[in-house]
């Protein structure tokens, strides 16, 4: 590994490597977690961060976020919101039955092709996205609900 050759100007007892900047690892961090970092990766690629070295050996020895694991939260949450739906169904049946109101197959028809409509319009502006992107919104917004699920 090459070491890194930095100047060093000496200011109020501190020594300031110049062109750098301090800043909390929980700032860094969140950073780089909110802000889309591909395009960062590839042009920063070779810039040397400076960390200490406890704090590289935590990362280090810090589980990795495998696929597998986002696998398992795509299941989780599909399987959460099958059964938050099948609730809100019968609760909504069961409001219905309270006040005596009987749907009838037209008046189902009726929500069916509604939802039908909205997951059509969903797909067709989401097409000219490309893939990845809608599968990345579609994680995020899976993270946000696990979150959300585990407070």
């Amino acid at each position: 590994m090459d070491e890194l050759e930095v100047e060093i100007s000496n200011t109020g007892g501190k020594a300031v490597i110049e062109g750098k900047t301090s800043v909390p690892f929980k700032t860094f961090v969140s950073l780089i977690l909110q802000r889309k970092v591909q395009v960062l990766f590839k042009r920063s690629d070779n810039d040397p961060v400076i960390v200490s070295s406890d704090l590289l050996t935590a990362l280090a020895s810090a589980p990795q976020d495998k696929q597998e694991d986002r696998t398992k939260l795509v299941i989780v949450t599909f399987g959460v919101g099958i059964v938050a739906g099948v609730f809100l169904t019968v609760a909504t049946f069961l409001g219905l039955i309270l006040f005596k109101i009987q749907p009838e197959v037209k008046d189902l028809g009726i929500v069916l092709a509604v939802i039908a409509g909205i997951v059509v319009l969903g797909v067709l502006l989401q097409k000219p996205q490309k893939k990845s992107a809608f599968g990345e919104k579609l994680m995020e917004s899976m993270e946000k609900v696990t979150d959300l699920i585990s407070r």
